[in-house]
């Protein structure tokens, strides 16, 4: 029986990474480079050391690494990110309702700051039990260490959690991890979701699922 319902944050609460490619893409072209949006989406997904370390790679060596680095984190610093404006509409009634009857955590790659800054501006932290940044890890996903974490912090067995990813690294994290997990459609950039459990084309299905037994 399900006991705990764990959430990806980018892709699944928000609609956030055309945000996040965006910004990538005008940062480039500020420096005279242009990047494009099928360059940016092996980021999707990944932890921040992976990501300034991919990113480099596109950077044509006009800087040392961390001098590029230090760019882009002040870049984005800069950014007043508007995450209400990407938030999934449907997230509100789902947790009101998952949250009445199960245990609920998020488990993300992004830094704390961001899931922080992310949740408040939306209202959304109310909901959670637990959060936790890949940031607390060595590596983050793909790897399943975040996903065994968070169920042995709310004390729930595999079979008593069901993830919701939506980008291939988090699927594979779950899959590695021996926990079930849900995708959630993916229409833009093409993310292989073919490890998922079970596709699913909007967030009110995951309360239709479990309450089927998925």
């Amino acid at each position: 029986m399900i006991k705990t319902v764990i959430f990806d944050m980018d892709g699944v609460i928000f609609d956030s990474e055309t945000m996040y490619i965006n910004d990538l893409i005008r940062f480039f072209k500020q420096h005279d480079i242009e990047i494009q949006v099928s360059d940016c989406i092996p980021l999707i997904g990944i932890d921040s050391k992976l990501y300034y370390e991919h990113a480099y790679t596109m950077w044509n060596g006009k800087t040392d690494f961390m001098t590029f680095k230090n760019m882009l984190q002040e870049y984005f610093r800069s950014l007043d990110r508007d995450y209400k404006a990407v938030v999934r509409p449907q997230i509100y009634s789902v947790l009101e309702h998952l949250s009445k009857h199960y245990k609920i955590a998020l488990a993300s790659s992004s830094r704390l700051y961001t899931i922080n800054n992310a949740l408040d501006q939306a209202g959304l932290r109310k909901y959670f039990s637990l959060i936790v940044s890949g940031e607390q890890f060595k590596e983050s996903k793909p790897n399943p260490e975040i996903y065994l974490y968070t169920i042995k912090e709310l004390n729930v067995n595999k079979d008593e959690a069901i993830i919701i990813e939506d980008s291939s690294k988090g699927i594979l994290a779950a899959n590695r991890a021996g926990i079930k997990v849900l995708a959630l459609k993916d229409d833009k950039f093409g993310l292989d979701q073919s490890q998922a459990d079970i596709i699913i084309n909007e967030l009110n299905d995951i309360i239709k699922l479990i309450e089927k037994g998925a």
